[in-house]
């Protein structure tokens, strides 16, 4: 049975970024911090921390660290349970999301969510293809994903469909596609990513050639409003969720370029599988909103 004093210290150095932040958080001095996490790797025969600066966990840090996590928010939950809340006191969620259902769906499902609760809740955001990356190592408790396999340790369930559609403004159409999308005219035209670890796009143009695409110039926008800025000001073209695009779509400040290159991205919903309950409330939440959405 491992000792909490021990797990506690060690999570603080990991989540406070330091040894001189855990020492202060928990009331008692560096060296301590130090001895109890020393002495959680020689009961498990393992190192825990990178000493880098910020500190980082071992991949066993992480599975311990994850384990800490759970742990804790099953406590916490068991206090809330057994006695009465204070109302000036929140319980904490984290959970992870990638950057698409962020902009476009998921605060119209959480907002509400949390106005019916004292929580308090931390967003992580991450591309889709690393946001369970927060769930492995136990940043978050849960996550929305395109992912279907699920984390070992975890429950998925399906939330729904995100769509993507194709476009430009009318002027980046008519000067780059004047006869089509063919791979000479893709080769020319800018293409907008979110970040280099990006693959929607050419997803989507793989879709629409039936081949590999050609190289092509490209911007990086990190932000959604970065990316949509691009492409309304004529300055490149690429996937844009239904729901962003629509109003643009419905004004003429954009246009769809190819219905072929038309993309849906199927998103699950990833918990730990002995977390809290209130995992539970937020996933059905999450699946009742999304379609209306």
């Amino acid at each position: 049975m491992l000792e909490y004093r021990l797990l506690e210290a060690f999570a603080s150095v990991i989540e406070r970024g330091g040894f001189e932040r855990a020492a202060h958080a928990l009331s008692i001095t560096q060296s301590a911090v130090s001895q109890r996490i020393r002495q959680l790797e020689l009961e498990l025969g393992e190192v825990l921390v990178v000493r880098e600066n910020p500190p980082r966990a071992t991949v066993v840090g992480e599975r311990i660290l994850r384990h800490w996590r759970q742990v804790r928010d099953l406590e916490d939950e068991l206090a809330t349970d057994l006695s009465p809340v204070d109302e000036g006191s929140y319980r904490q969620l984290s959970i992870g999301v990638h950057t698409d259902s962020l902009s476009a769906w998921l605060m119209h499902a959480l907002i509400p969510f949390l106005r019916s609760r004292r929580l308090t809740v931390e967003i992580l955001q991450d591309d889709q293809d690393r946001v369970l990356g927060f769930l492995k190592d136990g940043t978050a408790s849960a996550c929305v994903s395109p992912q279907a396999e699920a984390v070992q340790g975890c429950t998925v369930s399906l939330l729904g469909t995100l769509r993507y559609k194709l476009v430009a403004s009318p002027e980046f159409r008519d000067s780059y596609f004047p006869a089509g999308m063919g791979p000479q005219h893709l080769a020319l035209a800018p293409l907008v990513h979110s970040d280099r670890n990006d693959s929607l796009q050419y997803s989507a143009l793989r879709y629409l050639l039936g081949t590999e695409p050609p190289p092509c110039p490209a911007h990086y926008a990190p932000s959604t409003e970065a990316y949509m800025e691009l492409l309304l000001a004529g300055l490149g073209y690429g996937l844009a969720t239904d729901i962003q695009a629509r109003p643009h779509l419905q004004s003429g400040r954009l246009v769809e370029l190819d219905q072929r290159a038309r993309l849906n991205l199927t998103l699950y919903w990833h918990r730990w599988r002995k977390g809290p309950h209130i995992l539970d409330e937020l996933g059905d939440a999450l699946r009742l909103a999304a379609p209306q959405v």
